[in-house]
């Protein structure tokens, strides 16, 4: 009887799952006037509780939103079931599959989808859907993505950036960008300035996207990017349960190769700087 009532109190104290669902939203008008896609794939993460709702989108890491299985990367479903959970609405926002793209994770690749361009419109085609929904707070939405998508927060946020819609209204609240690409920016002769402050996060032995340039990018930064780099960690040390390997035929690298996987002290830094980072910088109320 104790451990029956044990058990419905757990269950009663567990906060609601949020549900996913795949949708489509309006393509960038920008993409539409360059032939690009019209629309794009998407994955809304509703929370629980009454709206309006502060939102983030997510977008995904040069591999795209799936595994080649078909399946979702565990690492941006993780953080969209977390981030969900504390009563954002999350948004995942796919690049590729759009496009007939399956990777931009070779030599060249990425040169077809540009962090600096498309990537950074479909990012603000996320925030305009946000903001024509009623359950969303407009001026509280932040944009947060991994490698590929780290990047396109740091290009999309740039007070220069091309893809930003004409009358906007209010822009991205934050940034949180997951070792991104940061040589490019570090070392433009103008100083990159972001709309919002951003968070990121890079590991000090990260071998695809190293760590050196975004210190320097945020050193430039005028306070407006806050970077912190772990100790031993590589690339998708946030990823839950990927045992430590060497991928083959990446593009951004002298060898070819990389080095992933999970750094359990970073994510477990990670998990709670977040949440942290965004509650100072975008209050959910």
């Amino acid at each position: 009887m104790w451990r029956l009532l044990i058990l419905l109190l757990s269950l009663a104290a567990a906060p609601a799952v949020a549900q996913s669902q795949a949708i489509a939203i309006p393509a960038h008008p920008g993409e539409q006037a360059a032939n690009g896609p019209a629309t794009l794939n998407a994955v809304l993460w509703q929370p629980t509780g009454r709206g309006p709702h502060a939102a983030i989108v997510l977008m995904h890491g040069c591999a795209g939103m799936n595994t080649r299985a078909g399946q979702p990367f565990p690492r941006d479903t993780d953080w969209a079931r977390r981030l969900s959970a504390l009563g954002y609405l999350i948004l995942q926002v796919d690049s590729l599959t759009p496009r007939n793209e399956g990777s931009l994770c070779g030599q060249g690749n990425d040169r077809r989808i540009r962090v600096s361009v498309e990537r950074a419109r479909d990012a603000y085609a996320g925030l305009l859907f946000l903001q024509a929904r009623p359950d969303v707070r407009t001026d509280r939405i932040a944009l947060m993505g991994w490698s590929n998508g780290g990047g396109t927060v740091l290009w999309t946020l740039s007070r220069e950036s091309r893809a930003r819609p004409a009358g906007l209204r209010h822009d991205f609240a934050a940034g949180i960008a997951f070792y991104p690409g940061c040589r490019t920016l570090s070392e433009r002769r103008e100083p990159w300035q972001p709309v919002a402050p951003v968070l990121l996060l890079v590991g000090e032995a990260d071998d695809w996207t190293p760590a050196p340039p975004c210190v320097t990018l945020a050193a430039r930064s005028a306070g407006r990017l806050e970077a912190h780099v772990y100790s031993g960690a590589h690339h998708d040390f946030d990823a839950p349960d990927t045992p430590q390997r060497v991928l083959r035929g990446i593009g951004a690298t002298s060898t070819g190769t990389a080095t992933i996987g999970t750094h359990p002290a970073a994510r477990e830094d990670a998990l709670r700087r977040v949440p942290e980072f965004l509650a100072r910088v975008m209050p959910r109320r």
